[in-house]
């Protein structure tokens, strides 16, 4: 067994010696190396790290020059390594050396993928403001929204993780961005993949990169791998099939009211009924084909759920119509739009996650 662990840098030249002092005092086994990737920073991060290699003859630096992004970075940085285990950490000291031991003790045991969470029992995050905390549960809903492969582990956005060199063998990574895990897993060949709890420490040199440019990328980046695994076209099926919700809903209503004298508000709950069932068999038989499992028993089952879904729906766009409009006096259409939306994706998410979850 040999460890590679790859760490991608830009301006980190004060926290590099005390982040390979702390590998060197962690690691309780010799057969392993250190890569630093330094897309050419102006501090110079690669120089003080070329100057640590006598010390340290486990440290090897890779400088590239007119290139700055962290997820081809780690790339270079697996295709010049020589380890049979891959890991990723961050030069910041916010991800804790000491769990590389144990991170590599669950490789060694089964798992192709571990993965050092913060959302995870005994993970934590030090000092992260609510705003913070918020963008980070959004992008990671809507990471398990839009790459389902990523369902597997709760920090898919993890920049803290190890794998077998097997996991991405063959496979062609173009990664955006700072999300390179985010790519592995929904590209890469494997079965079993494990978190591991971690602490992730306030940040004690240097600045963060979050900002309007890196989620940009983020999203670009999601958007992308949404494409290529279809989940698009898969949402993009559960709107047509809300859009004949809405026809059917309206006929029933119109046709038991009109022709059959039924009384409107009788005629009504059957439409909606009628629509959710029809909404249901349609998203079935076409935008979760691949999800379902054969069997009355389990139709059964997804037909209760999908009723269960869609009954705060009608209440819901109420609710957010109401409350947009009476408290912040937006326009009642806008404010039903945004209700529609907010039922849509509520629709989507929950049907997606319970209804026809994603078999791991």
């Amino acid at each position: 067994m040999r460890l590679s662990i790859i760490v991608p840098t830009y301006n980190e030249r004060d926290n590099i010696p005390i982040l390979i002092k702390k590998i060197n005092d962690t690691i309780d086994f010799t057969d392993f190396e250190v890569i630093i990737v330094d897309d050419n920073s102006p501090d110079e991060t690669w120089r003080v790290a070329e100057k640590m290699k006598k010390e340290y003859p486990f440290l090897r630096v890779i400088r590239r020059i007119n290139e700055r992004d962290l997820s081809t970075a780690v790339i270079k940085g697996f295709r010049q390594s020589k380890g049979n285990i891959l890991a990723v950490m961050d030069a910041d000291l916010q991800h804790p050396p000491k769990k590389i031991n144990d991170m590599v003790k669950k490789i060694l045991a089964g798992n192709d993928i571990v993965i050092g969470s913060r959302y995870v029992k005994r993970g934590e995050i030090e000092e992260w403001g609510i705003i913070r905390k918020i963008y980070s549960k959004a992008a990671t809903l809507l990471a398990h929204l839009f790459v389902p492969q990523t369902r597997i582990t709760n920090d898919p956005l993890s920049g803290f993780f190890m794998m077998k060199r097997e996991v991405i063998k063959d496979i062609q990574l173009t990664p955006i961005g700072y999300k390179i895990l985010l790519e592995i897993l929904a590209k890469g060949m494997f079965k079993k993949v494990t978190d591991e709890p971690i602490i992730f420490k306030k940040r004690e040199k240097g600045k963060s990169s979050l900002g309007l440019g890196v989620i940009w990328i983020y999203i670009k980046h999601l958007f992308r791998l949404s494409w290529g695994n279809r989940e698009i076209i898969r949402i993009l099926k559960f709107t047509a099939v809300g859009l004949t919700g809405v026809f059917v809903n309206l006929g029933v209503l119109w046709a038991l009211t009109d022709l059959g004298n039924v009384y409107y508000v009788l005629s009504a709950i059957c439409g909606i009924e009628i629509s959710i069932i029809s909404n249901f068999l349609l998203n079935d038989l076409w935008t979760f084909k691949d999800r379902k499992k054969k069997g009355i028993s389990y139709w059964i089952n997804r037909l209760l759920k999908f009723n269960i879904i869609s009954l705060p729906s009608f209440p819901m766009q109420l609710v957010v119509m109401g409350f947009l409009n009476e408290i912040f006096g937006i326009y009642y259409l806008l404010a039903a739009f945004i209700g529609i939306v907010v039922v849509y994706i509520w629709n989507f998410v929950a049907n997606s996650f319970w209804t026809w979850k994603e078999p791991r």
